[in-house]
């Protein structure tokens, strides 16, 4: 299971997209005040947002400090994190970001059956998918002696603190904390009075209002080519956002070829193997990003026709799926809900 090792940008420069009005059919009216475009890096990847403001502020220094400090409490990453001390065995009291996350982790594991499941890095390093070098197939054996430390339900937060079964577990939010930090963005725009703003962080964005245009905003989804650069990427659709969000997860640029096959970086937490499916990547719609960026993940993990399924039976829930051909093309499943621009 890919617990966001997020190399993967998938959802292309949205802020490009959001300034270029290419070929809309939306009717618009010209909104007032001044857009303005800042950006910077977090969580070990960048983040891009663009907001309509009456005053032209740049807010950029306060966007570094929202996640400066989610950085501080949520990052596996930040030897000073909250988390990290929780990983440790510290006695420490939780905070409302890791409470939040917690939370909506363990709801999406039970919904998934377990496929989402932030305890599983320890599984991502056997295979060393965690630093994208030295992957490697592990013993049968070295992966059944991780998997007693691997499941949500070996957790439980007790009196604001976190509770484990076994010492040796450890947490890693990668596969929806970034999610959780541009919804944190956007409801602190929010509660300030704007009403246009998109907010991307690592490939997770969420688009509220409307573009400088007066449109919906407008964002590319990549195509999964395997060697693509970042001056060879080719966008696959474009989609109008407004008022949700667009998160996509895909197993293309992190994988291991050997015995002949290809394994996946996406791993199945029961089994501690990648998934072998034709699906190579996932855009969720829906409205919150933590929500997106988690069910992305999932999906992936299960597969096409079992994802299609799981998303179709969601709620305000809508899904983009990319999967390879046997010819090497590529091929498309989306629900009834997910509208693409023409």
């Amino acid at each position: 299971m890919n617990l966001k090792i997020k190399i993967l940008a998938i959802v292309m420069t949205p802020l490009f997209m959001a300034c270029h009005n290419i070929g809309s059919t939306h009717t618009s009216k010209q909104p007032s005040g001044v857009y303005m475009a800042t950006e910077g890096s977090a969580q070990g990847t960048t983040w891009h947002i663009k907001y309509n403001s009456f005053n032209q502020e740049d807010l950029t220094a306060k966007f570094d400090s929202i996640l400066r400090d989610f950085d501080f409490s949520i990052s596996a990453y930040n030897n000073k994190s909250l988390l990290t001390k929780i990983n440790n065995n510290e006695d420490v009291v939780l905070d409302n970001i890791i409470t939040k996350v917690f939370n909506q982790s363990m709801e999406i594991y039970k919904l998934t059956d377990g496929l989402f499941d932030p305890t599983c890095r320890p599984l991502v390093n056997a295979w060393g998918f965690a630093k994208h070098k030295n992957v490697r197939k592990p013993e049968q054996k070295e992966l059944d002696s991780i998997l007693q430390f691997v499941g949500m339900d070996k957790v439980r937060i007790i009196d604001g603190k976190i509770v484990k079964d076994d010492s040796r577990i450890t947490l890693n939010f990668n596969a929806n904390a970034q999610g959780y930090s541009v919804d944190i963005i956007c409801d602190w725009l929010s509660e300030k009075g704007y009403t246009d703003y998109l907010v991307e962080i690592g490939g997770e964005t969420r688009a509220v209002g409307v573009n400088p245009y007066g449109q919906p905003w407008r964002i590319a989804i990549e195509s999964p080519i395997e060697a693509a650069t970042e001056s060879t990427r080719e966008i696959n659709t474009i989609v109008s956002v407004s008022n949700k969000s667009l998160c996509t997860s895909g197993d293309y640029r992190n994988f291991l070829k050997t015995e002949g096959k290809k394994f996946s970086h996406e791993l199945d937490p029961h089994t501690g193997y990648p998934k072998e499916d034709s699906l190579l990547s996932v855009s969720i719609l829906c409205n919150k990003a933590i929500d997106g960026d988690a069910l992305a993940t999932a999906v992936m993990v299960m597969g096409l026709e079992r994802g299609f399924r799981f998303v179709d039976s969601l709620p305000n829930t809508e899904a983009y799926m990319i999967y390879g051909k046997y010819n090497g093309e590529f091929g498309i499943m989306k629900t009834k809900g997910f509208v693409i621009d023409e």
